[in-house]
């Protein structure tokens, strides 16, 4: 009876008033299944590795269709490739001046004396003139007096016999 002398009147009321105290017992906790743990830690890891693996395989089937169609569409695009390369060459043939004129205007332009041994289109569409005169620096002066000719440069002068045939080209 002395402790209850000690305690107070509150703790005494407590006591009385609360259920009798029993030892509690560790809580329960349920049993962990590790194989179901290590399936679901397999299955988030899968993921990604399945993606990457799918994502190749439709790489590799895509590319392999492409190859398919460059190899079927291979006789087209070459076909328009020298399509092409034909309209445009027969649009520097037509943007420019036929050699019949060239021809003209060359005979307005050289002295008397001066003769046209040949006059040709090349294959990268350039003009080129071989003109044979006795005097090459008069032949000079008239082809840069006149400004049909202001393109063409002098490429090479050799000795025809008493003429000195001088050939220029006109820059395409």
């Amino acid at each position: 009876m002395d402790d209850e002398r000690d305690s107070s009147l509150i703790d005494r009321a407590v006591q009385r008033l609360s259920p009798p105290a029993t030892p509690r017992a560790a809580p329960v906790l349920p049993k962990i299944d590790w194989r179901f743990a290590t399936a679901l830690a397999a299955l988030i890891a899968l993921g990604p590795l399945l993606t990457i693996v799918g994502a190749g395989l439709l790489e590799r089937s895509a590319q392999a269709e492409a190859g398919r169609l460059r190899t079927r569409a291979a006789p087209q695009i070459n076909a328009l490739a020298a399509d092409r390369e034909a309209r445009d060459l027969l649009r520097a043939a037509v943007r420019e001046a036929p050699v019949a004129v060239w021809l003209d205007r060359a005979a307005q332009a050289l002295p008397a004396d001066a003769r046209i041994s040949r006059m040709a289109r090349t294959a990268d569409g350039r003009f080129e003139i071989d003109v044979t005169a006795p005097d090459p620096d008069l032949l000079r002066g008239a082809i840069r007096r006149n400004p049909a000719f202001a393109g063409f440069r002098e490429t090479g002068q050799r000795r025809a016999g008493a003429m000195i045939l001088i050939t220029y080209r006109r820059a395409a």
